[in-house]
């Protein structure tokens, strides 16, 4: 019972959004990169364009169940022949091909977060010193759930005592998937002893999977009655899923809806002697938009009596193509008509919104150090919620390569730490790089890569990259002073 539950409310905490792409996004050449954290980021390229020919990242985390002992490159390299226990239920040795699940016991309430993406061809372009416009697509992936109950931890729910209540706070969990064209233009206008720029992306949007699920009781009470039941009381939820591939004995991706959405960016440089900038500051509203999903079911349910719920009834229940019978179940169990929880045929989810900051210090020659929060922001509805994340990262950047190490604070009480490498046109990257390549407690990863062309410039010396920065600061000309 606990189970279903759990991934009820974290509808995709299994492995499908990289985290941010610390390592793809802060550089100065990052170009079509750079939109996707602050969308007036190619105004600062000292580069005039920038196409990216693909891209893809991978990040999951959560902190409900792990793997002993594991790391993503371990897992790979021992994929065909890899065989999973549980630790609860674990009796003898574990061979060498063996993982073994295990659950956390810390007390805290339980969260799920993944997204992917994958990049098609994008490019951004900059005219002259004032103008800056790009085309990207992406298709993307994001699901996420928060807030969820201590009491449906594994041990804690296992060894609860019958009839003994908690209650089921307000809370919700979506995943969703969508194809996006994306239209960018930024302005750039000098200051006194800078630059500044504003930029706008404006996104449409092609909506393909989705589900979710929200609790809006305030007072729900939960009671385990056995080890297969439980009784809900004064209940008041709803949830939906895309119906568009249930009936299907082979996925792919069909459209389902549409929607748009926009990014809102704006920059600021502070110049120093004899440098592109002393410092770099921005600010940015990320994902602010929604999906209609159209070939969909939405459901909604509401007693002021005691529901009970015995997983003996969906024991049949074995994949996707069996959810429609499922459903059916429950609403016949609930409330006495297989169709009574049936409310529609579409649903909205809105994006994991979220406020971006960025501060950028340039030490000397070619030494960086970077500032970045980015903080999920609330939604008119359900939305697959945004990991917050504060980060450090120092860099070191030339034209044809680059170093960064992002130092990164994961919802406040996670730490790990980064490592993205630009060499030419490809750029390698993780915002957790211990997750991929040293055998730990594993509960989530993430990795990225970049492939991009742009300007050919051999040999690329140092004084003609320093001339490509002057391009950039203001002529002191045109600051008109005040006469007294």
């Amino acid at each position: 019972m606990r189970t279903i539950l759990l991934w009820l409310l974290a509808l995709c905490s299994l492995p499908l959004s990289a985290q941010e792409q610390l390592g793809l996004r802060l550089e100065n050449h990052a170009g079509v990169s750079s939109l996707f954290l602050n969308p007036a980021g190619q105004l600062f390229n000292p580069l005039p364009w920038d196409i990216q020919l693909a891209g893809a990242g991978l990040f999951f985390q959560n902190n409900y169940v792990y793997l002993e002992h594991t790391s993503t490159l371990d897992l790979l390299q021992n994929a065909k022949e890899a065989e999973f226990y549980s630790a609860p239920y674990l009796e003898g040795v574990v061979p060498p091909n063996g993982y073994v699940a295990d659950y956390f016991q810390d007390g805290a309430k339980r969260y799920g977060a993944a997204k992917a993406y994958v990049t098609g061809p994008s490019v951004a372009v900059r005219f002259g010193e004032r103008h800056a416009v790009g085309v990207f697509t992406r298709l993307r992936t994001e699901a996420a759930a928060f807030g969820i109950p201590n009491e449906f931890s594994y041990y804690q729910y296992d060894q609860r005592s019958l009839f003994d209540p908690f209650e089921i706070p307000p809370l919700s969990g979506a995943g969703m998937g969508w194809r996006e064209l994306g239209l960018n233009y930024a302005h750039k206008f000098e200051l006194a002893n800078g630059q500044a720029g504003l930029g706008l992306s404006l996104r449409f949007l092609q909506g393909l999977e989705a589900g979710f699920f929200k609790n809006n009781g305030t007072r729900v009470e939960y009671s385990k009655t056995s080890n297969t039941s439980a009784v809900v009381g004064q209940a008041d939820f709803e949830f939906g899923y895309t119906a568009t591939n249930l009936d299907s004995s082979e996925y792919r991706l069909r459209p389902n809806g549409s929607g748009l959405a926009f990014d809102l960016g704006f920059i600021k440089t502070s110049y120093g002697e004899d440098d592109p900038y002393r410092f770099k500051w921005g600010i940015a509203l990320l994902d602010i938009g929604y999906v209609n999903y159209d070939i969909a079911e939405r459901h909604a349910l509401q007693i002021n009596d005691t529901l009970t719920i015995d997983l003996r009834d969906y024991s049949d229940v074995i994949g996707p193509e069996d959810l429609d019978k499922a459903v059916r179940t429950f609403s016949r169990n609930a409330l006495g008509d297989s169709l009574a929880t049936l409310q529609g045929s579409s649903f909205r989810l809105w994006l994991p919104a979220a406020l971006s900051f960025q501060l950028d210090y340039h030490f000397a020659g070619d030494f960086y150090l970077n500032a970045t929060l980015v903080h999920r922001l609330p939604t008119p509805g359900v939305a697959a919620r945004r990991s917050n994340i504060l980060a450090l990262t120092p860099r070191f950047e030339r034209r044809w390569y680059s170093l960064s190490l992002p130092l990164v604070l994961y919802n406040w009480n996670d730490y790990r730490t980064g490592l993205a490498l630009r060499l030419g046109y490809l750029v390698l990257g993780t915002d957790h790089l211990e997750s991929l390549l040293f055998k730990k407690d594993y509960a989530g990863t993430d990795f990225y890569v970049a492939l991009k062309i742009n300007p050919f410039e051999l040999p690329f010396s140092r004084d003609r990259k320093e001339r490509r920065y002057r391009r950039h600061r203001p002529s002191r000309e045109r600051v008109k002073c005040y006469k007294f």
